[in-house]
């Protein structure tokens, strides 16, 4: 067989056209790159959607189950909440009064029981 004759069987071209191996093998590389990384994404994308799913379906049994106001009652007993406030009535040029007002609001926690 004569030497211009062998050919790469994925090549359409001769060895002196331009198309070396290496850029054949690059170009085929990134092309296996860019279609794992494809695939490695839906995976992770379709995995959280079942993750999420899943998450959403135990907060929302839990949420149903949970009693909000007796919880909330149990945060509030444990807490004091300190307010201060002070109001003055300062006159106008018009003569009506206009309140300035000041406050202070603290949250503590409470003292143990």
């Amino acid at each position: 067989m004569a030497e211009e004759d062998k050919r790469d069987p994925g090549r359409t071209g001769n060895v002196g056209d331009g198309d070396s191996l290496h850029e054949r093998s690059e170009h085929g590389l990134s092309d296996r790159v860019r279609r794992a990384m494809a695939a490695g994404l839906e995976a992770a994308t379709r995995s959280k959607d079942d993750f999420l799913r899943a998450a959403g379906a135990e907060v929302g049994a839990w949420l149903e189950r949970v009693d909000v106001q007796s919880e909330l009652g149990k945060v509030l007993s444990k807490m004091v909440v300190e307010v201060k406030a002070e109001i003055r009535f300062r006159p106008r040029e018009d003569g009506t009064l206009a309140p300035e007002t000041t406050s202070d609001v603290k949250v503590k926690p409470g003292t143990k029981p």
